[in-house]
């Protein structure tokens, strides 16, 4: 436990006290699934109490200025600079997966029984957060990337250790060792999910031939095994081979163009995914203000795209920054780009009509039907054609606005409002 959650040079009441404190978490899981009693659960909770009062502990968390997901125990008078945080992941992992956090402290990975089979049951588990696996491989980052590569050499067609690595290796710009491992596993396997994400992987690096080829060898795969549960997988695909194929016959400014709607795309999606993760109870609190502010009793199917973009481009926190800002301030973003992310927040909200279309180039002219002011809308909706009308909020990107994920597209036939991605 010490070593596992860099604990070893810390006072012996507060390593207690967070051992008292990882048996509570423990007992909670247990008394839920019905292992212990609430009798056995109350008394571990009870000891963690007695312990902190007779030696004058607190704890904090992200109401009092932690990051999120974050953790401490203090003991009275302590100041700021002597706080040391755990993840609170870190804590479960300790809770629940003891000998795989044996397994990452160990000096010796050889010399640790069954690490391989350990960590493929921890890895397909379907029931452990997703955050606890990615948090596991990158507390650091050496140590997860030899269990990982522990994992396929001992099965190299291990689907999820593969995952977890090439996201790694992603995340740390670490490109050359991504592309290796993704030529590596599918020289192995012919997976269509991995074709796909190569695909993306080469999309990105506008390698759009290889990416094409990708994608098609992906669309070979899920048609080969013809599985029902694969349509919407299936669709995806087709999505993508049609996207690159646009894209690789561009040419000039329309190239240009169609490059930076995309990159904007995933950055945005990035930092969706960011905020998720990271401001869980602020999410929660901004859902309860959505909802009151509009008079809503629930955030429909239609609503989630306006939410997630106005918690993350418009509702500040409690230091004034918007989601979207901190993200830009720990990725090191240009000065350039935060402020695009900044601008993101400035929506054009109205009736809009589309009065040109270049589906080739992702391109639309659209109206705002009340003002006559006419923008360039970027965006892959191809069930919007010239005249067609349409409800929502387009945001701002350069010289040129998104779609921001969803529109409410006018239906000629019903006039019915539906929801279009």
């Amino acid at each position: 436990m010490k070593r596992f959650l860099d604990l070893e040079d810390e006072e012996e009441v507060i390593v207690e006290a967070w051992s008292l404190f990882i048996a509570v978490q423990k007992v909670f899981r247990d008394a839920e699934a019905g292992i212990i009693s609430k009798r056995e659960r109350d008394k571990v909770q009870r000891d963690f109490i007695k312990h902190m009062r007779k030696n004058k502990l607190g704890m904090q968390d992200e109401e009092d200025k932690l990051k999120a997901h974050e953790v401490a125990i203090i003991k009275e008078g302590m100041a700021k600079n002597e706080i040391t945080p755990l993840s609170i992941f870190d804590i479960w992992l300790i809770a629940d997966f003891k000998d795989v956090c044996a397994a990452y402290v160990a000096d010796d990975l050889s010399s640790v029984e069954g690490v391989p089979d350990r960590m493929i049951e921890f890895l397909e588990d379907p029931s452990v957060d997703g955050r606890m696996k990615e948090r596991l491989i990158e507390k650091d980052i050496a140590k997860g990337e030899k269990l990982l590569k522990t994992v396929i050499d001992d099965i190299p067609t291990d689907v999820n250790a593969h995952l977890l690595l090439v996201e790694l290796y992603d995340r740390e710009e670490r490109h050359v060792e991504a592309e290796a491992e993704y030529k590596r596993f599918l020289s192995e396997t012919d997976d269509e999910v991995v074709w796909a994400n190569y695909g993306h992987f080469l999309e990105k690096r506008e390698r759009y031939d290889e990416s094409l080829d990708a994608f098609k060898n992906s669309l070979a795969g899920c048609e080969r095994a013809g599985k029902e549960e694969y349509r919407g997988f299936l669709d995806a695909v087709k999505d993508s081979i049609d996207r690159v194929e646009r894209v690789k016959n561009l040419e000039g400014e329309a190239a240009i163009k169609a490059r930076e709607y995309h990159e904007a795309e995933w950055l945005i999606e990035d930092i969706r995914e960011f905020t998720e993760k990271r401001f869980e109870k602020e999410l929660a609190k901004a859902e309860a203000e959505y909802k009151e502010e509009r008079d809503l009793k629930a955030i429909m199917l239609e609503d989630a795209f306006d939410f997630i973009n106005w918690f993350v481009f418009n509702r500040k926190l409690k230091d004034g920054k918007t989601p979207g800002l901190v993200y830009a301030e720990e990725n090191g973003l240009s000065s350039d780009i935060m402020a695009r992310i900044e601008g993101l927040g400035n929506t054009v909200a109205g009736n809009f009509e589309v009065v040109g279309v270049d589906r080739a180039a992702f391109k639309l002219m659209v109206k705002n039907m009340t003002t006559d002011v006419e923008y360039t809308l970027m965006g892959n909706v191809p069930e919007l054609i010239e005249g067609q009308t349409f409800v929502g909020k387009i945001y701002p990107w350069v010289d040129f606005y998104l779609t921001g994920g969803g529109l409410k597209v006018q239906d000629e036939e019903s006039s019915q409002s539906i929801n279009k991605e």
